[in-house]
């Protein structure tokens, strides 16, 4: 009879385990097929019933992936020897929770690939498991179509806007072209988001750009994702609290919480780094999230075009020229000084003389002329000054344009020979705000394109 008894109490626990472990259920949404060198958001569903106390969910990736965390909540996330932890000191008090990772798959990985897991409890001081059923994924696609786009395609990766922080880059769909142009089209997004880029041309291989975000009232993870044109490099000028992060022409703004203000923008500088001449095109797309569901917005690409001649022109037109990015910062406008009554009354008698012109004002020229700008500012300076920040010690002379002082060196009556100087003086490592080619006709400022087709010269990289 004792026996029975103790019988009965075996079954018993063992059918109340059963019952337990079947309030456990597991499953992970990870597609079935990925491009190579792209990267998937997989969400892992845990019920886990009344269950408490420590937890560990270890996902096991094949060789070709690797992984970062988007959800945890609230677990200790490591990823190492192809393995992702999610590790609870206490599980959360849901019954039913929600996880997810990023799924980064190589540029070399192809084929079938399991990925297995494990969920590990303790149940009445014992340690539990239970596994996760295989989900299989397919890496599918050519890696080198992304490649062997033009450098100046404007690409588009696929992204989730909970993407971790620092994320692979890899093959894209290429999407048509937006008409050259230096500001992008407003993006439109759900919720009443509105994205636009403007990209201003600061050096002949420097470029500002700019993104303004109005996203309203939405909070919570935010991502800007710039898609590099191949050979620039970009460092960032300002990031409204996100972290910034760049890698393999992608440069990324992440917000873990977007900030309160209803308008965010960001800026950094694009580089080009022994690029020819010529256009090139940044696009990117604005990821969110809205009633917990994500959304993205297509910024849009923007055209923009590098060189001596181009940024000659932009410097020519005050319209679009920035020119606080081409002035000496050692040379900013001092303040205003107090005028006094008697200063006043000297300015109100008539002028008798003309002040002579300083010595380093050229005197007028002759014909078609290229020179090299090396700076502009709104107070004039010496040889000293020059000498002594930019280790510069050549001539220059001092003209007055369009409100700015305005510093040049050389005077050549062939363009070649003007843009030979300006690479000179940017191979010395000068660091000049500017330099780049400026022309005159009669000693009058023109465009380098006008002067080009007046003296019947031709333009040349």
């Amino acid at each position: 009879m004792a026996q029975l008894l103790i019988l009965v109490d075996l079954i018993g626990v063992l059918l109340i385990e059963i019952f337990l472990l079947a309030d456990i259920k597991i499953t992970q949404d990870a597609p079935p097929t990925v491009m190579p060198g792209s990267e998937t958001k997989v969400v892992v569903t845990v019920e886990k019933g009344d269950l408490s106390g420590f937890a560990k969910l270890q996902i096991d990736l094949p060789e070709g992936f690797t992984c970062t965390a988007i959800e945890t909540k609230g677990a200790s996330f490591t990823f190492s020897d192809q393995k992702a932890k999610f590790i609870w000191m206490s599980l959360p008090t849901q019954p039913t929770f929600k996880v997810s990772y990023n799924l980064i798959a190589s540029a070399s990985a192809s084929g079938q690939m399991p990925i297995n897991g494990r969920f590990s409890y303790i149940l009445d001081n014992e340690r539990r498991t239970y596994d996760l059923a295989t989900a299989m994924v397919t890496v599918m696609g050519d890696p080198a179509v992304a490649a062997a786009a033009p450098p100046d395609a404007a690409v588009i990766q696929p992204m989730d806007a909970t993407n971790d922080i620092v994320t692979a880059a890899g093959a894209a769909p290429v999407l048509a072209e937006e008409p050259a142009t230096m500001a992008s089209p407003p993006g439109q997004g759900p919720g009443g988001v509105a994205v636009e880029r403007k990209v201003t041309l600061v050096s002949a291989s420097e470029l500002l750009v700019e993104v303004t975000i109005k996203k309203g009232d939405i909070r919570g993870f935010g991502k800007l994702q710039e898609n590099l044109p191949a050979g620039f490099t970009a460092m960032e000028k300002g990031s409204a609290q996100a972290i910034f992060t760049t890698q393999d022409r992608i440069a990324k703004f992440v917000w873990l919480n977007l900030p309160a203000d209803q308008d965010l923008k960001v800026a950094y500088k694009l580089r080009a780094n022994g690029q020819p001449d010529g256009d090139y095109t940044v696009s990117g797309e604005f990821g969110y999230l809205l009633n917990d569901e994500t959304q993205r917005v297509a910024v849009g690409a923007s055209t923009f075009t590098i060189g001596d001649m181009a940024f000659s022109a932009l410097q020519q037109d005050p319209a679009r020229m920035n020119t606080t990015d081409a002035q000496d910062t050692g040379l900013n406008l001092p303040a205003k000084e107090t005028r006094t009554e008697s200063a006043q009354a000297t300015d109100n008698k008539p002028a008798t003389t003309r002040p002579a012109p300083s010595k380093g004002i050229p005197a007028p020229e002759k014909g078609i002329a290229y020179k090299v700008q090396i700076t502009a500012a709104h107070r004039e300076v010496g040889r000293e000054y020059f000498a002594g920040r930019h280790r510069f010690n050549e001539p220059f002379s001092i003209e007055r344009h369009e409100g700015w002082i305005k510093y040049t060196t050389g005077s050549y009556s062939q363009y070649r020979e003007a843009r030979d100087k300006r690479i000179a003086l940017v191979a010395a490592g000068h660091e000049l705000p500017g330099p780049f080619v400026t022309a005159y006709n009669n000693g009058e400022r023109i465009t380098v394109q006008e002067a080009l087709m007046l003296s019947s010269q031709t333009w040349v990289q």
